[in-house]
C-alpha cells in the first residue's frame, strides 16, 4: 500500500522525472520519420519535378517505399525493445534517419538509387517511429497515461506543423539540397542528444517506485494475434491510416491546383499540423476519461466530415475547415494504437504488439501516397478518392464500434494461485 501510494504521488508531483521523458518523447516525435518524411515531401515535389520532369506519383513511390519497407521488422524492433529497452534501439534509429536526409541529395540522380535509400532509411528508422516513445511512456505513466502519449503524440503535430513551413522557407532562401542538409542537422543536433543523455527505460533506473508492475501483465503477441479485437483494430487503423496519412503529402499540391500559392498552400498543411496538436492532447485527456473505441469512433467521424467537405471546397474558409477536421482525426491515430494496445493486452509483450499494429498503420500510410497519386493522373483530381476516403472513414467508425470492453489482465503468479485453489477443492 505504502508504494502504491507513493506512485500515486510520483506521477502527480511536477519533480516526477518522468514529466521529463515526456518532454524529450515530444521533441522526439516531433523530428519522427512521419513529419521529416510527410512532412516535406509535398513541398519538395514541386522543385523536385522541374529539375527532374519526374510525376507526382513517381515520387510518392518513394514515400510508399519508405513507409511499407518498416513493415518488414517492426514486429522484430518491437521484441528488441521489450528486450533490449528503449534507449538502446531509439539511439542508432534516429542517428539513421538523420544520416538517411543527408544522403538524399546525393541519391536524386537516379530513381532507382532514391527508392533504395528511401528503403534502407525506412527499416533503419523503425526503431524512431512511436513504438519506441509509446512504450516508454507506458512504463513510465499508469494513471495518466492516456494523457502523456497525447502530450508526447503532440510533438508528431508540432512536427507535421513546423516542417512543411520550415521547409518552404528554406527554400525560399536556399536551394532544395541545402534544405535536406538542414533537417539532417537538426536531427543530430537535437532530438539525438535529448534522447541520448535524458531518456531512462523505466522508473527503478531512477529507484522511483510504480505503483503496480503491468510489464509482467498482459498477453504474448502470439495471444493477442488471435483475438477478434485486434483484428477490428488492425482493420481500423490501416482504412484511417491510408486516407489520412496519405493525403498529408498531397495537401500542398492539392491546395495548389486549387488556386493558392506555394507560401499560403504551405501554411495551410501547417494548419493541419496545428489541429493534429490540439487533436492529440484532446484524444489523450479523453482517453483516460472513456471508452477508447468510443473516442475513435469521434475523432475519425470528424475526419470523413472533413474528406467530404475537401471534395468540393473552393474558398479558402472551406478548405481551412476540412483540413482541420482531417488534422483532428489523423491526430488520433496514434494515440489510439498505443492506448488501445496498452489495455486491451497488456505491456507484457507490449512493443512486439504495437509493432503488428504499426506495420498494419504502416501499411495504410505507405499505400495511401501512391493511391492518391495514381488517382489524380487518373482523373485529373482527388474528388473522387476524397469520396472514397469519406464513405471508408465511415466504415472505420463501425469497425471500432464492434470492439468488446476491456479485459482485465492477471499476472503468471495470479493465474497459480487460481489453479492451484481450484486443485484443492
Amino acid at each position: 500500500m505504502k508504494n502504491a501510494q507513493s506512485s500515486l504521488e510520483n506521477e502527480d508531483s511536477k519533480s516526477y522525472f518522468g514529466w521529463k521523458i515526456l518532454f524529450v518523447c515530444v521533441v522526439g516525435m516531433m523530428f519522427s520519420p512521419g513529419p521529416l518524411m510527410y512532412g516535406t515531401l509535398g513541398v519538395m515535389l514541386l522543385p523536385l519535378q522541374q529539375e527532374y520532369s519526374w510525376g507526382r506519383s513517381e515520387l510518392m513511390l518513394a514515400l510508399t517505399i519508405f513507409t511499407l519497407s518498416p513493415i518488414l521488422v517492426a514486429p522484430f524492433i518491437g521484441r528488441l525493445i521489450d528486450c533490449l529497452g528503449v534507449k538502446k534501439v531509439l539511439i542508432p534509429s534516429i542517428a539513421l534517419m538523420g544520416l538517411a536526409l543527408a544522403l538524399v541529395p546525393s541519391s536524386l540522380h537516379s530513381l532507382n538509387v532514391f527508392y533504395t535509400l528511401t528503403f534502407i532509411a525506412g527499416v533503419a528508422s523503425t526503431g524512431a517511429q512511436s513504438i519506441a516513445y509509446v512504450r516508454l511512456l507506458s512504463s513510465w505513466f499508469n494513471k495518466r497515461r492516456g494523457i502523456s502519449i497525447g502530450i508526447a503524440a503532440s510533438g508528431m503535430g508540432l512536427g507535421y506543423m513546423v516542417m512543411p513551413i520550415l521547409t518552404q522557407s528554406l527554400l525560399n532562401i536556399t536551394d532544395w539540397q541545402s534544405t535536406y542538409y538542414t533537417l539532417a542537422a537538426l536531427v543530430m543536433l537535437i532530438s539525438l542528444p535529448l534522447v541520448s543523455f535524458i531518456i531512462r527505460n523505466e522508473p527503478d533506473d531512477r529507484n522511483i517506485t510504480v505503483t503496480e508492475r503491468p510489464a509482467l501483465l498482459g498477453l504474448l503477441a502470439s495471444e493477442a494475434l488471435r483475438k477478434r479485437n485486434f483484428w477490428l483494430m488492425c482493420a481500423g487503423i490501416t482504412i484511417m491510416s491510408a486516407f489520412l496519412t496519405g493525403l498529408l503529402p498531397h495537401i500542398v499540391p492539392l491546395l495548389k491546383d486549387r488556386g493558392l500559392t506555394a507560401t499560403m498552400a504551405a501554411s495551410a498543411a501547417g494548419f493541419m499540423g496545428l489541429a493534429t496538436f490540439f487533436g492529440r492532447i484532446l484524444v489523450g485527456y479523453l482517453l483516460d476519461r472513456f471508452f477508447a473505441p468510443y473516442v475513435a469512433i469521434l475523432f475519425f467521424s470528424l475526419a470523413a466530415l472533413g474528406l467530404g467537405i475537401l471534395i468540393d471546397a473552393d474558398t479558402m474558409p472551406l478548405q481551412l475547415l476540412a483540413i482541420f477536421l482531417i488534422g483532428l482525426g489523423f491526430g488520433a491515430e496514434s494515440d489510439l494504437i498505443g492506448y488501445l494496445v496498452g489495455r486491451y493486452f497488456g505491456l507484457k509483450s507490449f512493443a512486439q504488439i504495437y509493432g503488428y499494429v504499426l506495420a498494419g498503420f504502416l501499411l495504410g500510410a505507405g499505400i495511401g501516397p501512391y493511391m492518391l497519386g495514381l488517382s489524380f493522373e487518373h482523373w485529373g483530381s482527388y474528388q473522387h478518392i476524397l469520396a472514397i476516403g469519406c464513405g471508408m472513414s465511415i466504415f472505420s467508425c463501425i469497425l471500432f464500434s464492434l470492439m468488446s470492453p476491456y479485459p482485465t489482465h492477471e499476472s503468471s503468479n495470479s493465474k497459480e494461485m487460481k489453479i492451484n485453489k481450484g486443485i484443492n477443492t
